[in-house]
C-alpha cells in the first residue's frame, strides 16, 4: 500500500474523534508520518473508551446512589413511630409516598413522616408491641449491625439494651464482616431461588450485568494502560517532569502533547492524567 493511501485512511479514522478541528486539517494530517498518524490514532480511542466508560460508571453510581437514598429514606421512615403506630412495611405504603413527592424532590425520612402525617387515612398502619421479647431484640440488635458494619460483640449488645446511640458501639472486626458478607449471600441465594418474583430475578440479573459490565470495563482501562506501560518503559523515555501534572495536561496544546508522549513516552502522561481524578 502507498504511504499516501495509507496516509489517508489513518486520517479517516482520526477525523470522527476532533473536535473543533481547523478547515484544513486533512492537509495537516497528511504532513505528518504514518507512525505518528497511527499513535494520534491509538490515544483517540484510548481517550474515548476511557471517557465513556467513566460515563458510564458515574451514571451507574448516580443510580445506585439515588436508590440508596430512597431505601434508607423509606427504611427509617417505616421505623419511626407516627402518633403511636408505624407505617406498614408494604409496597403499597412506599409506592403512595413516591407518588407523593414533588418533580426533583429528594426522599428522606423526615419528608416521608412529613407526609404520612399529613395524609394519615392513606395509608397502612401497624401498631408496634409495647415490649420487644428477647428474640425480638436480638434480632433487631444483629440487623443493625449487620446494616452498619457494627460487631456483634456482648458490649455492644449491653449498649443496645440501655438505648445508647450506635455512635459509641465497637466496629466489626474483618473476620465478622467475612461473616456478614458470607451470610448476605446465602440469604440473596435463598431469596432468589425460594420468594423472588419473576420481575425482582430480572432486576437482580440486569443489576449483576451493568456491574460485571463495569468491572470489565475497568479491567480494560487498567490493561490499556499497563500495555502502555510494558510498551515504553523499554524506549528508554525521560522521567516525566513533576510540574507536568493533569492541569497541565488538561491545559496543554496538542503539538505539546504530541512532543511530551514523544519524550516521556503515553504511559507516563496517561498515568499523570489518571492519578488525580
Amino acid at each position: 500500500m502507498e504511504v499516501l493511501q495509507q496516509k489517508k485512511l489513518l486520517v479517516e479514522r482520526i477525523l470522527p474523534y476532533l473536535t473543533g478541528a481547523p478547515d484544513d486539517v486533512v492537509q495537516r494530517l497528511l504532513q505528518k508520518s504514518v507512525s505518528d498518524l497511527e499513535m494520534m490514532l491509538g490515544d483517540a480511542i484510548t481517550t474515548k473508551a476511557r471517557a465513556e466508560a467513566a460515563d458510564r460508571v458515574t451514571q451507574h453510581a448516580d443510580e445506585m446512589r439515588a436508590a440508596s437514598v430512597s431505601e434508607g429514606a423509606w427504611t427509617h421512615a417505616c421505623r419511626a413511630l407516627i402518633n403511636g403506630k408505624r407505617l406498614s412495611i408494604i409496597q403499597s405504603n412506599r409506592d403512595l409516598l413516591e407518588s407523593l413527592l414533588n418533580p426533583g424532590e429528594t426522599p428522606s425520612a423526615k419528608l416521608y413522616i412529613a407526609l404520612a402525617q399529613q395524609y394519615p387515612q392513606r395509608f397502612a398502619w401497624s401498631t408496634p408491641p409495647t415490649t420487644q421479647t428477647d428474640e425480638e431484640r436480638r434480632a433487631e440488635f444483629v440487623s443493625i449491625c449487620r446494616e452498619k458494619n457494627l460487631s456483634e460483640c456482648e458490649a455492644n449488645e449491653k449498649l443496645h439494651k440501655a438505648g445508647i446511640g450506635i455512635e459509641r458501639w465497637a466496629g466489626a472486626s474483618q473476620l465478622e464482616l467475612q461473616e456478614f458478607q458470607t451470610d448476605a449471600a446465602l440469604a440473596r441465594q435463598k431469596w432468589l431461588v425460594n420468594t423472588a418474583s419473576p420481575m425482582e430475578i430480572r432486576a437482580e440479573a440486569n443489576y449483576e450485568t451493568q456491574t460485571n459490565l463495569m468491572a470489565n470495563q475497568q479491567a480494560h482501562a487498567d490493561a490499556t494502560l499497563e500495555a502502555q506501560k510494558q510498551r515504553d518503559q523499554y524506549a528508554g523515555y525521560k522521567p516525566l517532569p513533576a510540574h507536568i501534572d493533569r492541569k497541565a495536561l488538561i491545559a496543554a496544546s496538542k503539538d505539546d502533547l504530541r512532543r511530551w508522549s514523544r519524550l516521556y513516552g503515553q504511559f507516563q502522561l496517561n498515568t499523570a492524567l489518571r492519578a488525580q481524578q
